[in-house]
C-alpha cells in the first residue's frame, strides 16, 4: 500500500513539473519587462531594496511606484518560495540571502537597507 501511495505520489510530482517550469519561465518574463522600470524608479530614489529581498518605497510621487512595487515584490514571494520548496529552506531565509545578492550587486546610489535595518545609498 505505502508502495501505491509513493508511486502515485511520485508521479503527481513529475506531473507537477512542466506546470514549475511554466510558472518560472512566466515570472522572470514579467519580472524581465518590470525591470527597466525598477532602475528608473531606484535611479530617482523612489524605491529601494530592502533586508528581505523585497522592493520598497522610500518617498512617494514615483509615477506607478506603488503598483510597480507591488508586482514585482508578489513575484519574488513566488521566487522565494518555489527555491524553499527546492532546497528545504523557508521562503524568509531565501529572501534575506537574495537581499545580500541585490545588495551587493546594486549600482552606486541605490537605496539599500542592511541586516540591522538601517537604510544607507550605495
Amino acid at each position: 500500500m505505502k508502495t501505491r501511495l509513493f508511486a502515485l505520489f511520485a508521479a503527481l510530482c513529475l506531473l507537477a513539473l512542466p506546470a514549475f517550469a511554466e510558472s518560472a519561465a512566466a515570472i522572470r518574463g514579467r519580472m524581465a519587462q518590470r525591470l527597466p522600470q525598477i532602475d528608473t524608479l531606484k535611479a530617482q530614489e523612489f524605491v529601494g531594496e530592502n533586508n528581505r529581498g523585497f522592493l520598497e518605497e522610500r518617498k512617494s510621487g514615483g509615477a506607478n511606484a506603488g503598483a510597480v512595487v507591488a508586482e514585482e515584490n508578489r513575484d519574488r514571494q513566488e521566487v522565494y518560495t518555489l527555491l524553499a520548496q527546492q532546497t528545504g529552506a523557508t521562503p524568509d531565509s531565501v529572501g534575506k540571502a537574495r537581499a545580500k545578492q541585490i545588495a551587493a550587486n546594486s549600482r552606486g546610489g541605490v537605496w539599500v537597507q542592511d541586516e540591522s535595518g538601517a537604510w544607507k545609498k550605495k
